[in-house]
């Protein structure tokens, strides 16, 4: 009798303890999250001559990582407000300043992975703070982008006078400091230059070729090509309060880096007789770009020189064992230059000699 009860109880418990685990409460149902586009991380401002130019890229994933498939387009929010009203603690009062959307932006720009929009209206003495969000089909905005802010103040008037000049691998340019402010007032804050290059077939980028301000009116720019068109631009850099304002461009100047000067003409080519031929030698070039030499001779009765080898000579010196017994042979020796398209210097003055042994 005691057993049978002890059996009823346990298979009364394993009962209950199923039935917890099978019919236990249910927790509450939560919508799932919406799909939001990625947020914009690289939102980046150029404050030059009369503007405020905004870039970004055009993000590829949504927030959770999927393609971003349905794109439709960014707004851009602006905060104002003047210097006098600075109060860096405040809440900034954001309104929309302009709605781009994105398929007319491709269609115009077809292989365009950035975003570019143009801020003209602003006014001088005035703090401008922008945030970018991108939008789907479904109008559903994107997290904010990190904040971007502008002290916009009158620019410095551009620089004056650029000079460009090709030396060796470098392009060498020289400009004249401002004298005034765009307006007209004596210059302040100038914190230095930067300098934009493009190529013939190119648009200026809205980021200069230096990482920081030029403090000098000129500069070495090393990162040319030979046998490339190259345009330059400089433009003045004022500091207003911790921000840079740049100015209008210089008057834009031109370089060709194809290198047409050859080197100087050899001196010193002296001849010597040799039991066994003719050794030349003659005064060793200095330039940069130097890249040998050729020399040429003439027999008695020839009327063209003939170049002696086919490759150049690295050294100013060369032994000429293909002579004959009582021939009389003139020499003259011309410098090259490493250019894509070789420049050769002007023939040396001409030695003679016969040969006797």
């Amino acid at each position: 009798m005691e057993r049978k009860r002890f059996l009823s109880i346990v298979f009364f418990c394993m009962l209950c303890t199923i039935q917890c685990v099978g019919c236990g409460k249910k927790g509450d149902p939560t919508a799932p999250r919406p799909v939001l586009p990625g947020e914009i991380e690289d939102l980046a401002v150029h404050p030059q001559g009369e503007s405020i130019t905004l870039t970004w890229s055009i993000p590829q994933t949504n927030t959770d990582g999927t393609p971003l498939d349905d794109l439709k387009g960014f707004k851009i929010v602006r905060s104002v407000s003047s210097f006098e009203k600075e109060c860096k603690g405040c809440p900034k009062k954001f309104v929309l300043l302009y709605d781009v959307d994105y398929e007319t932006h491709m269609m115009q720009n077809p292989q365009a992975t950035t975003i570019e929009y143009i801020d003209r209206d602003i006014r001088f003495r005035t703090i401008y703070t922008y945030r970018v969000f991108s939008y789907n089909a479904s109008n559903r905005l994107s997290p904010p982008s990190d904040t971007r802010e502008v002290f916009w103040d009158v620019p410095s008037s551009p620089p004056r006078n650029l000079y460009a000049e090709l030396e060796g691998k470098s392009a060498i340019l020289f400009w004249e400091e401002p004298l005034t402010l765009a307006d007209g007032g004596p210059i302040e804050g100038l914190a230095g230059y930067n300098l934009y290059r493009r190529l013939y077939d190119e648009d200026y980028s809205l980021n200069p070729v230096n990482d920081k301000p030029i403090t000098t009116p000129a500069c070495r720019d090393k990162g040319i090509d030979p046998d490339r068109n190259y345009f330059f631009k400089v433009r003045a850099v004022r500091k207003v309060k911790e921000y840079f304002v740049e100015s209008d461009g210089s008057k834009e100047v031109a370089l060709n880096t194809t290198d047409s000067t050859p080197p100087d003409t050899p001196t010193g080519l002296d001849a010597i007789l040799t039991n066994t031929g003719i050794v030349l030698k003659w005064d060793e070039n200095t330039e940069s770009d130097l890249k040998g030499y050729y020399l040429y001779r003439r027999t008695e009765g020839e009327a063209e020189f003939q170049r002696l080898t086919g490759e150049f000579l690295a050294l100013p010196s060369y032994f000429d064992q293909s002579v004959e017994d009582g021939q009389l042979y003139t020499y003259t020796v011309t410098a090259i230059d490493n250019a894509t398209q070789e420049n050769q210097s002007a023939p040396s003055p001409e030695v003679s000699i016969e040969y006797r042994y």
